[in-house]
């Protein structure tokens, strides 16, 4: 058995972050975790342990060496870029592969250590389609009892004081050894199969979650066209939307310039997997379906979603051979839509939100 002597509070920075506008501001996620640092020097109080997870992508690309406001990663301005750099160097900043969804890093760190998750995100999705981390499902009770609201005035970071009343409770207790625990991405289900582009809101027909699937996907890169747009981009909002390997070529185009136009077209920002790792890495992967992230306003990933949607069913049409229709199902595309905070869009047949039937595993 081991002790749990601090109190764990885990920040889900990308929230945080874009709080306001949906626009990365470093300045309010640096706020947020030296307001939980502070505590740990208040008498009385058991030590806090403060960590925040962010998106990989945010700190993808370097500022340009002896240049003076041009950089090629604009999804934040430099002082931001640089403050997000130091607050990773110093681990305060954890982030989270970029074909992962950052919420199941935030959830199973604090369902782990029986923590507290400073969100404004109830994470209704999740709670729906029953996600389990570290042996238990996640519910609407478990949500409300853990997670603490914000707000800011300026840049002065302010919790909910009723959630902060739980923080300043917390008693030490004793929970199982999670040495043996899977981790989140050994929890993983099976990649999707071959014949996967299916467009359930969420979960595929076996019940298995479909966002699951991207953790053997191969190593994703950020287009760096698209990313001299970003600045301009909604990055709070994201869809994922899945895509047989065998057309990434094709949604590349050379140099990337089919993306390019495609981004700007649709005024959307997308990371995808990198043509290049594709060819290095064929031989070894063993999943046939890849991952597109599409950042922006939901109009613009609407749109997106809908050019994909017909690109690929023309591909049907030229490749209706045995072969082909195996591999691309029309009806089995596949797209989910997550936000920061979640704003779960009324796409499929996603049931209506009541937190009374939620609480199906309480802990």
């Amino acid at each position: 058995m081991a002790s749990v002597k601090n109190c764990v509070v885990v920040i889900d920075g990308a929230n945080v972050a874009c709080q306001k506008d949906g626009k990365a501001h470093i300045s309010k996620l640096a706020a947020a975790v030296q307001f939980f640092q502070s505590l740990e020097l208040m008498k009385g109080r058991y030590p806090v342990k403060c960590v925040a997870f962010v998106p990989n992508f945010w700190l993808h690309v370097k500022p340009l060496p002896d240049t003076a406001g041009l950089r090629e990663n604009e999804a934040m301005d430099k002082n931001d870029w640089m403050l997000l750099n130091e607050l990773v160097h110093k681990d305060y900043v954890v982030l989270t592969p970029s074909q992962s969804h950052d919420d199941f890093y935030v959830i199973d760190y604090a369902v782990k250590y029986d923590g507290f998750i400073v969100t404004n995100d109830m994470f209704r999705d999740h709670v729906a389609n029953k996600r389990s981390f570290h042996g238990k499902k996640l519910t609407s009770k478990w949500v409300r009892s853990h997670c603490i609201d914000f707000t800011f005035v300026g840049t002065e970071f302010m919790p909910n004081p009723r959630a902060m009343e739980r923080v300043f409770s917390f008693q030490p207790s004793v929970i199982e050894p999670t040495a043996s625990a899977p981790s989140l991405a050994s929890t993983s289900t099976t990649a999707l199969p071959s014949t996967s582009l299916q467009k359930t809101h969420l979960n595929d027909e076996n019940g298995q979650d479909s966002t699951d699937v991207d953790v053997d996907e191969d190593e994703m890169v950020v287009d760096h066209a698209g990313t001299k747009r970003s600045k301009n981009i909604d990055l709070s909002e994201v869809t994922y939307y899945k895509v047989p390997r065998q057309l990434l070529p094709m949604l590349h185009g050379q140099n990337g310039e089919t993306m390019e136009k495609f981004q700007e077209y649709t005024g959307t920002y997308i990371v995808l997997p990198s043509h290049a790792v594709l060819e290095t890495s064929l031989a070894r992967s063993t999943s046939d379906v890849l991952t597109l992230s599409i950042y922006g306003p939901e109009a613009s990933r609407q749109q997106a979603v809908g050019h994909l949607d017909a690109f690929l069913l023309e591909m049907q049409q030229k490749h209706s051979s045995h072969q082909w229709q195996q591999h691309m199902p029309y009806q089995a595309y596949q797209y989910q839509t997550v936000s920061y905070p979640q704003h779960v869009a009324a796409e499929g047949n996603m049931p209506p939100q009541d937190d009374q039937t939620m609480e199906i595993d309480p802990y």
